[in-house]
């Protein structure tokens, strides 16, 4: 009797057990069913593919394998002197192979599959936003960083046992890593969808692969020298170098991201408001990165400098781009246009179109301008290795490289308005406009005065004045170009950029359109639960 008891009461236990697997099993699926339906469609596809199952096994494989070989040749002084260092580079190329090329390129693969397929055109017509598409790539491709990276782990721990590796050094090592593949996985989902044409998306991989490569070198340099030979920085670099690699990562990603989602995103939506504002984001990050540097952390100017240069490079391509897009401003973008006219004058340059892009563009331009005069004027005021005349000749500098960079705008924005009237060319046409203008303007006055000195060597004169090459150079300290010919430029540019706005008042501000009953219906329709 107490046998059958015995048994009854173990049937009962097995049959609690096997509910409360039931249930643990409907509740991960009513997450999952949540979730981004492209994540959950990722994960599957990628979990039970050659590629992660090929990846994984050789990852495991040659973590097993470098761990044996790795132990065995520091027998026997292993267990008397610091052995992590050997070790702990095995195992970085181990990890960095999948996660800083395998998987960005699976991810670049999947993107451009759908848009081969045509299953992305199937996609745009579901409830699925651009957004989701995107951020649903992202996540499959950091699960499978993660998963890469969980095998690995115990591998590390094992290494820094060993001694001669820091947990400092070892925590950066695997920050590189992650975020690493995380910004090249987005950039490879940038690219993806940047061409149309077989031509154009060879070029592309190309370009991935090149970019990849580059960054499997230099991060892996970075990394196998820390390891080798210590962390040098004191802590106050170590806050500002690690702080600043994360926000410019994440701002960075982000406008990768929206540009992304911009290219997926039909002509008819406005795809250009969140791409201004992730610009601005990130200059904004870069202004505080100088600022930070400014008191005492960079006396000698060098990342003050590299940072005002990186802002000069951002604008040239973000604003080229904004100056050549498509005038066209269909009635679904002018009745989300701001209506007041205080809205209008504040937000209106978040708008799509060439004109309020060029006055966005030069705006951020004048501001950055102002904002590295004000670092300049600070550098005075304290202890550096600056002198007076580097700082003067900085200050003409930027004056005069804004004033070219807006007058190229301002001439991007006819010649593609000019193009426009018989073709329908894409936005890089006018990263392809700008360049065409800066050379031109060089080299036509420079050619100019050659002929006119018979092709002999000759001085510079105020008939170069549009040759900005030769103007920055000669704004050097040992130059003659002084402070009176930098603000004739400016004050010029600046009457330039005026009469530009007023040729085209309608285009500048956009006028909101008011929204149909029939399309207010179906809005509230949608709207409603």
């Amino acid at each position: 009797m107490s046998g059958s008891v015995s048994v009854a009461s173990g049937s009962m236990a097995n049959v609690n057990a096997a509910n409360r697997w039931d249930q643990f099993d409907d509740w991960c699926e009513k997450i999952g069913d949540r979730l981004n339906p492209i994540l959950v469609k990722e994960t599957r596809q990628a979990l039970k593919s050659r590629q992660f199952v090929v990846t994984f096994s050789v990852l495991l494989f040659a973590a097993f394998a470098w761990t044996v070989v790795g132990s065995l040749s520091q027998m026997p002084q292993i267990y008397t002197t610091p052995s992590a260092a050997r070790l702990m580079i095995g195992y970085y190329v181990v990890l960095a192979i999948p996660m800083l090329l395998v998987v960005p390129l699976a991810a670049y693969r999947s993107l451009e599959g759908e848009i081969d397929d045509g299953t992305l055109e199937l996609l745009s017509i579901t409830a699925l936003s651009p957004w989701q598409i995107v951020l649903g790539k992202l996540a499959s491709a950091s699960l499978q960083m993660m998963i890469y990276f969980v095998a690995l782990f115990p591998c590390m721990a094992y290494a820094y046992t060993l001694r001669g590796v820091d947990l400092p050094t070892t925590l950066i090592i695997i920050a590189a890593l992650l975020v690493a593949g995380l910004v090249l996985t987005v950039a490879a989902l940038f690219l993806a969808p940047v061409a149309q044409s077989r031509t154009g998306r060879i070029a592309t991989l190309l370009i991935l692969m090149m970019v990849l490569l580059f960054a499997e070198y230099t991060i892996g340099y970075f990394v196998i020298d820390l390891i080798l030979n210590g962390n040098p920085l004191t802590s106050d670099w170590i806050f500002f170098l690690c702080t600043s690699t994360l926000l410019v990562s994440l701002s960075s990603g982000h406008l990768l991201l929206t540009a992304t989602a911009a290219q997926l995103t039909p002509e008819s939506e406005n795809r250009s408001t969140n791409l201004r504002i992730s610009m601005m984001v990130l200059s904004m990050i870069l202004v505080g990165m100088g600022a930070y540097v400014i008191r005492g952390l960079d006396p000698s100017g060098n990342i003050f400098v590299m940072i005002a240069i990186s802002l000069a490079v951002m604008w040239i391509l973000f604003g080229s781009m904004l100056a050549a897009e498509s005038p066209v401003m269909t009635p679904r973008i002018r009745r989300e246009l701001p209506q007041s006219f205080f809205a209008r004058v504040v937000l209106t340059w978040l708008t799509p179109g060439p004109a309020t892009g060029l006055v966005f563009a030069t705006v951020n331009i004048v501001v950055l301008t102002g904002f590295v005069v004000f670092g300049l004027f600070e550098y005075r005021q304290i202890p550096s290795n600056l002198r007076a005349s580097d700082l003067q000749a900085l200050f003409r500098l930027s004056i005069l490289f804004s004033s070219y960079l807006v007058a190229g705008l301002i001439a991007v924005r006819w010649i593609v308005a000019l193009v426009r009237i018989n073709n329908h060319p894409r936005v890089e046409i006018g990263l392809a406009a700008m360049i065409t203008v800066m050379v031109l303007s060089a080299l036509v006055p420079y050619s100019i005065g050659l002929h006119l000195n018979d092709y002999r060597n000759y001085s510079y004169s105020h008939w170069q004045i549009t040759n900005w090459v030769w103007t920055l150079a000669e704004a050097t300290p040992s130059g003659s170009v002084r402070d009176i010919e930098v603000f004739s430029v400016a004050i010029s540019v600046t009457l330039a950029f005026v009469a530009c706005l007023l040729t085209m008042p309608r285009t500048v501000l956009p006028r909101r359109i008011a929204t149909p009953e029939q399309v207010q219906r179906e809005q509230n329709k949608t709207a409603s639960p």
